[in-house]
């Protein structure tokens, strides 16, 4: 229980450093986390502590993990047969430091466990957290066979139809790949009439460190699916 409320506490305050765009307390976050890794050697949770932590500043931007650290990563998450909330949690937040072919294989196992057992609905949360992330990742990094499969994977399991939030992230992110503003503007529509501000200014700070036109300007993108 402790390790669980250990993982919510660091998560929650690493989620509100990355809205803030605080890279003064992610820095001082992470020297900490890092400093704690180093007392306790053996310790696998410091160091994935810190690891979730180095992943958050370098989501900041859109920066991937060393190859140490990410094959360090992979080999954890290999020997994963039954995926359970500190499992997911670790994942969800560095996700976007992994290249994201690496993580092909352990998304979809984890679908297949939604698919095939009654996840709790926190756990769900969490899975819906780590599919927006993996999209945003796969997206920046190019990766367009990732995202097709991954956009198709959701679809084919009918993954969280009931979360609006969720829908909302995934009509933005198919809008996005797709170039097709409608979509995006129609997820702004949602979002904005649901009142998630949050997800509001996460959209906003995409498009701006991208440097996506703005979809609320007509000719800025071609709405043409790809193929």
């Amino acid at each position: 229980m402790e390790k669980k409320n250990n993982l919510k506490t660091l998560t929650a305050v690493l989620n509100q450093y990355y809205q803030d765009n605080d890279r003064q307390k992610l820095n001082q976050l992470t020297q900490l986390l890092q400093n704690d890794m180093i007392k306790n050697p053996n310790d696998p949770f410091m160091r994935h502590y810190y690891l979730m932590s180095l992943s958050t500043l370098y989501h900041l931007d859109f920066l991937v993990a060393s190859i140490d650290d990410q094959n360090e990563l992979i080999d954890y998450f290999f020997n994963i047969s039954y995926w359970q909330f500190y499992d997911l949690c670790l994942l969800e937040n560095v996700v976007n430091m992994i290249h994201v072919e690496r993580s092909t294989p352990y998304i979809s196992d984890i679908l297949k466990q939604y698919a095939t057992n009654n996840m709790p609905m926190a756990s769900v949360e969490t899975v819906s957290k780590i599919l927006i992330n993996a999209l945003e990742t796969s997206i920046i990094q190019r990766k367009d066979d990732f995202t097709r499969y991954l956009l198709d994977k959701v679809k084919k399991y009918k993954f969280n139809t009931d979360d609006f939030k969720f829908q909302t992230w995934l009509l933005f992110w198919t809008g996005v790949f797709e170039n097709n503003n409608n979509k995006i503007r129609h997820a702004y529509s949602i979002a904005t009439y649901l009142h998630q501000n949050i997800t509001l200014k996460n959209f906003d700070k995409f498009l701006t460190i991208t440097q996506t036109p703005s979809p609320f300007f007509e000719d800025t993108k071609k709405d043409t699916p790809k193929s």
